[in-house]
């Protein structure tokens, strides 16, 4: 439910700039009525909280006006124009052929139920997901066209999950909050989602993301590692030396709103008619939306247990039902209701009498008054949804019991219980625990219902969504400033044209070039990750430029390299972080560190053979110089809490030695110290120290050696967005190879570039 007549709380008063609030629905409704239009002003929840924000930094709300036909009907088009004047709200219209798809589709058949934990009942089609991407754009595309330089951008809900990385790309230093309304499923249940790691990427875009608990956030961190396999700390995300910040942050009420509204006459007039009607009768109270997620049939399952354990009190005690209607158009909500219809007839034909019904069921919306002066008599709430994000009603309540008489039963699967520890928690899939919950309720003493009600209704007023909003916003900001302040720090992206004419200008040139995550992607088992036709075409070009020494400069075997681009003439390659190298004249594998003893090998392979016998899907990679533990394919929690175990295990082994752990991309390598990429660059510039053009590429901690030793006026290239020693940074392989491509003048066709991008 929504919260009703609330009453304004001062906002903090602080220079954040112009707040944007972009949701699905704007606070304003288009309805097509018999003498044209009819335009209203919804007073919900939401809409309660973002006034006094928007009325203070002079914003605007951004969203979809609930209709999408007749958009050239010149009486609408007045009415959207009045939106935009009046009230500050800017209309998104979404084509009809995207709305379903978009709407009905992907937002409420597929994701809804499956982050709700309902994976049984979701639907994806390919349709869908594109109108779904589709209405994202059309939303960015009206964020884009309203925003100005220094405004806040605050994004609601699951319908635009692809919004905030979109707003990114259109302006890169847009300040970006995203704040989810409904729960973030566990990971293996995010997983059955089709576009999954769009979606994550999706919401990356933003500086600051908020869910209404720790668990959910904690959810989508497993699934980030899991899916997209990015690693995150418990209140941030580090994509190189950019920063998202993360945060558990409840959705309050305005408990003094209904304060008010209880103090209306009218209000009073109605709490009048309540207790004369149900004189003797304890009253418990229930209100919904229709949906699967909010556990009616359970709820009334639960009741008729205890009506049925508890024959003294039928006839003293009425559940009253507030069931609102939602979504009957899917032929699963139709079910639903017909479920709730004859359940309620079934109990009311068992136990009721002429004089008495055990369920009042309304299948309506109530008026403020009511609905608080239904809160106000009632002995006790049952507020037991089978998953919720949040689930307001409880604070609703606990907002209206100001004389604390009486009691909140609460489903432990509603975010709000992770902040309502007073109320009596169950599980509300256990009919016998309910129907116990709700005889421990109507039979608890006076003095534990006000001490119980008192700490709630003390943490609702504490915790309003006037506060809610304010928080948001600042730490939004706050965000913002952290991530522009580490933009300015981090590497320039590569200056194409600049690079472009220094490598046309130099008349001898040295160009390193690492591997993995540097020329291909990486691959879920190290072997997979094979150069492809296209890569080796604009290797051959670079490398048989007379100006060029070029060098594959790799952590890999030198079979490996061997393998791949021994073929490849004027090519040096070099092996295992420049261990071993081939001279592409001799073609003959090379140390600068001939016959070093490998007994250290045989105690280092059992410690890492013991960690990969306790880690399913990991393997060890023996070298000639270096042994390698892989756990690209175990599971990522368990593989990252086990390297950092194995780290500190082999530092503490390896203290006095001439051997090295490195954890890089899903592994931990045991290496000889002097094996490092740093000595490549020098065996090559003792030979031939008059380059006039240098170049280092890399991904990875192992190019870092390199990166330190590079001169100030060399092309030092980063791929990724770690943090680094490099002077420049390229966004990933892809980009990688387009440059090397335009260095050497390599005509790579088309298709092969299609191929590239979609490895």
């Amino acid at each position: 439910m929504e919260n009703k007549g609330q009453t304004k709380k001062d906002v903090p008063n602080a220079d954040l700039g112009r707040l944007v609030v972009v949701s699905n629905r704007l606070p304003m409704t288009l309805t097509k009525v018999r003498s044209g239009w009819k335009s209203s002003r919804s007073t919900g929840g939401l809409a309660t909280a973002m006034d006094p924000l928007l009325d203070r930094t002079g914003g605007i709300w951004i969203g979809w006006s609930g209709d999408s036909s007749a958009k050239n009907d010149p009486q609408r088009q007045s009415i959207l124009e009045e939106w935009r004047e009046k009230e500050n709200c800017i209309a998104v219209d979404l084509p009809p052929d995207i709305v379903k798809g978009y709407y009905e589709g992907f937002s409420n058949a597929t994701l809804w139920f499956l982050f709700h934990s309902f994976p049984g009942l979701f639907n994806f089609s390919t349709s869908d997901w594109r109108d779904y991407v589709r209405a994202n754009e059309a939303f960015r595309d009206a964020v884009v066209a309203e925003h100005r330089p220094g405004d806040l951008v605050w994004i609601h809900d699951y319908q635009l999950m692809l919004l905030p990385q979109m707003i990114r790309e259109a302006i890169p230093d847009a300040r970006i909050g995203f704040f989810l309304h409904i729960p973030f499923p566990s990971s293996d249940v995010f997983r059955v989602l089709p576009r999954r790691d769009e979606v994550l990427k999706g919401l990356l875009g933003a500086d600051y993301i908020s869910f209404h608990t720790h668990r959910y956030l904690q959810n989508f961190r497993s699934s980030l590692l899991r899916v997209n396999g990015i690693r995150s700390s418990m209140d941030r995300i580090s994509l190189g030396s950019r920063q998202i910040r993360l945060e558990a942050q409840p959705i309050g009420i305005a408990p003094l709103g209904f304060r008010d509204i209880l103090e209306q006459e009218k209000t009073q007039e109605i709490i009048a008619e309540f207790r004369e009607k149900y004189t003797g009768v304890k009253l418990l109270v229930g209100v919904d939306r229709i949906d699967i997620t909010k556990g009616l049939p359970e709820r009334l399952k639960a009741f008729r247990r205890f009506l049925t354990k508890n024959r003294r009190m039928q006839g003293k005690v009425t559940l009253i039902q507030v069931a609102v209607p939602s979504r009957g158009n899917i032929p699963r909500y139709k079910e639903l209701q017909q479920e709730v219809d004859e359940l309620v007839g079934q109990i009311n034909g068992r136990f009721g009498t002429p004089a008495w019904s055990p369920i009042v069921y309304m299948r309506r919306n109530l008026s403020h008054e009511e609905l608080a002066a239904l809160y106000a008599v009632a002995d006790a709430a049952l507020v037991t949804p089978l998953r919720d994000g949040q689930n307001l009603v409880a604070k609703e309540y606990v907002a209206c019991k100001l004389d604390g008489d009486g009691v909140l039963i609460l489903s432990e699967f509603a975010g709000a219980a992770a902040e309502m520890g007073e109320a009596i928690q169950i599980n509300p899939y256990d009919e016998d625990r309910v129907a116990s919950a709700i005889s421990r309720a109507l039979s608890m003493p006076a003095e534990e219902k006000r001490e119980r009600m008192a700490a709630l209704y003390k943490r609702v007023l504490r915790n309003d969504v006037f506060t809610w909003g304010a928080r948001f916003v600042r730490n939004t900001a706050d965000a913002a400033a952290s991530r522009a302040k580490t933009d300015a720090d981090r590497p320039q992206r590569l200056p194409r044209a600049e690079i472009a004419a220094a490598y046309e200008k130099a008349a001898k040139r040295l160009i390193l070039l690492d591997y993995d995550g540097t020329l291909v992607g990486y691959a879920q088992r190290a072997t997979d990750a094979v150069p492809t036709p296209e890569l080796k075409k604009i290797l051959r070009d670079i490398a048989a430029d007379p100006r060029n020494s070029t060098v594959i400069v790799s952590g890999r075997a030198k079979s490996d390299l061997e393998r791949w681009f021994g073929k490849i003439p004027d090519l040096w390659l070099a092996a295992e972080h420049g261990a071993v190298m081939r001279n592409p004249v001799q073609k003959e594998w090379t140390s600068s560190h001939p016959n070093v003893p490998d007994n250290w090998k045989k105690e280092v392979f059992e410690v890492l053979e013991h960690f990969a016998d306790r880690t399913p899907g990991s393997y060890v990679e023996e070298k000639e110089f270096s042994l390698v533990w892989h756990y690209r394919m175990s599971d990522p929690e368990f593989g990252e809490w086990l390297a950092n175990e194995l780290n500190s295990t082999l530092d503490e082994l390896l203290a006095d030695t001439q051997l090295r752990a490195i954890q890089g991309r899903k592994n931990v390598e045991v290496k000889l110290i002097w094996a490092n990429k740093a000595d490549v660059l020098a065996q090559m510039t003792h030979d031939e120290p008059d380059f006039d053009f240098m170049l280092a590429a890399g991904d990875d901690t192992t190019d870092e050696d390199l990166f330190e030793k590079m001169g100030p006026d060399t092309w030092t290239v980063h791929i990724g967005s770690e943090n680094t020693l490099a002077r420049y940074r390229l966004r990933d392989y892809r980009e990688m190879l387009d440059l090397l491509a335009n260095l050497s003048g390599s005509a790579v066709p088309e298709k092969a570039k299609s191929v590239i991008a979609s490895r």
